[in-house]
């Protein structure tokens, strides 16, 4: 009996383990996708419609020169000629990054006729290098009729993020603490930089009455540095305010007033 019982303990810890093994192989088969060459191939060099041979470009593969990522958009030209019997109607330019921006100057070409299919870069965001593409669709073809190519270097820009520490949603401050003596009026400047992509308008909320609080310049340009200027007037104190820590709230950051705070400390003389 006792060897019946261990025999059904080792068939039962067998019937485990395999099952175990086979579980965890359905389960990475069911996680891990091996996709075909061909479909990789697809992607990197899509068979092209019927109508491709119309299309002839002067250049297809723009080689750019290095670019910052603090420089403005640059624009790049692929310019081509109908040379097919029939009109070319282009109807789709699809790019594989949104920093990269494709318009035609005509969808409708005539045989014989050229046109210019323009590439705005944006290399804000976008360090490193890169070739992008653009393919070209005409009429309702689900193949490209051409695929364009942008190799290009982005350097990193100037990071304004180290000067200035502090994040206060796009707003990076280097301190985010100031101090005054009681009963000494004071003023304290605070550097900051606005990182967003949008004009920021620096105001205060629930400011405590014995503080003023100012941005310069009033508005704060995208990537432009200023300065908040807090001010303390103890003539404004008034006998209910006694507190010796002070709260200042900046609106308009996108973020928790928590988040978006100045702590101001006042020190006994």
């Amino acid at each position: 009996m006792p060897i019946q019982i261990h025999g059904y303990s080792i068939m039962r810890s067998v019937f485990i383990a395999l099952s175990t093994f086979f579980l965890l192989a359905s389960v990475a088969d069911a996680q891990i996708r091996i996709i075909p060459r061909d479909k990789v191939e697809e992607v990197s060099s899509p068979r092209l419609a019927d109508d491709s041979a119309s299309f002839r470009f002067d250049e297809k593969h723009i080689k750019a020169s290095a670019i910052s990522e603090d420089d403005p958009p640059v624009f790049y030209r692929f310019e081509f000629v109908n040379i097919g019997r029939t009109e070319l109607n282009v109807k789709r330019l699809v790019s594989t990054c949104t920093c990269a921006e494709a318009t035609i100057d005509k969808a409708r070409v005539a045989p014989g006729e050229d046109a210019v299919i323009s590439l705005e870069y944006k290399p804000k965001g976008h360090p490193g290098k890169f070739e992008r593409k653009v393919f070209v669709y005409t009429e309702d073809n689900v193949r490209p009729s051409a695929v364009l190519r942008l190799s290009i270097e982005v350097k990193n820009g100037k990071d304004m993020s180290k000067p200035y520490p502090i994040q206060k949603g796009v707003l990076r401050m280097r301190r985010d603490s100031v101090a005054f003596t009681e009963g000494m009026p004071g003023m304290e400047k605070l550097p900051v930089v606005n990182l967003g992509e949008h004009p920021l308008k620096l105001e205060a909320m629930m400011l405590p009455p014995c503080l003023e609080f100012k941005a310069e310049p009033e508005i704060l340009l995208p990537g432009s540095e200023g300065q908040i200027v807090l001010g303390y007037n103890p003539s404004s104190e008034g006998k209910t305010v006694r507190q010796r820590d002070l709260t200042v709230f900046i609106k308009g950051l996108g973020v928790p007033p928590s988040k978006s705070s100045i702590k101001v400390r006042i020190d006994n003389k």
